[in-house]
């Protein structure tokens, strides 16, 4: 294999494994968040990631299990674990109990407190952080494989332009 052979599969990788981490973060913030509005935002944004992959899935022949790294775009700390308001007991996100083990208090006890402005400001600082990735992943690929990757970049920076938008509304 040759080096630029090299940097595209790493490049490739790369970009699988944003679109992963993704679709990850939104799952879990999904399942984590309190707020009506944010849960129907962060599903939305979770369906346009998985949409994402499944377009550089299509062109690669790779899968999320082909995925590099998870390369840290999203701020999977803010929605990877809950605790317990009440007494303070963390459960991973995933495992979110319908009642508080330690306590007895009930599912919602778990729930994150994230508001909308805060959803939109992570969905524009890790838009602009993927097309970024998406732009570099792009020199290094396949005329095939660029073209998805810029068009990827060109989807997430009118992503982020939204979110932009919306967040200015809110603090208007």
């Amino acid at each position: 294999m040759t080096s630029t052979g090299g940097k595209a599969s790493e490049a490739v990788a790369r970009a699988i494994g944003a679109l992963v981490e993704g679709v990850t973060f939104y799952d879990l913030a999904n399942i984590a968040v309190a707020e009506m509005r944010v849960k129907v935002a962060f599903e939305e944004f979770g369906r346009r990631k998985k949409g994402q992959l499944a377009k550089l899935e299509a062109v690669t022949a790779r899968t999320a299990k082909d995925a590099a790294v998870l390369p840290g775009i999203y701020p999977m700390d803010v929605v990877s674990k809950v605790e317990c308001y009440v007494c303070g007991y963390a459960a991973e996100t995933r495992a979110m109990p319908n009642v508080c083990p330690n306590c007895g208090a009930a599912r919602y006890a778990f729930e994150k407190e994230i508001t909308l402005a805060k959803a939109w400001e992570i969905a524009a600082n890790t838009g602009r952080k993927s097309a970024a990735l998406f732009r570099e992943a792009a020199a290094h690929a396949d005329a095939g494989i660029r073209a998805v990757l810029e068009e990827l970049a060109r989807e997430e920076d009118g992503e982020a332009a939204q979110a932009d938008r919306q967040l200015e509304e809110l603090r208007t």
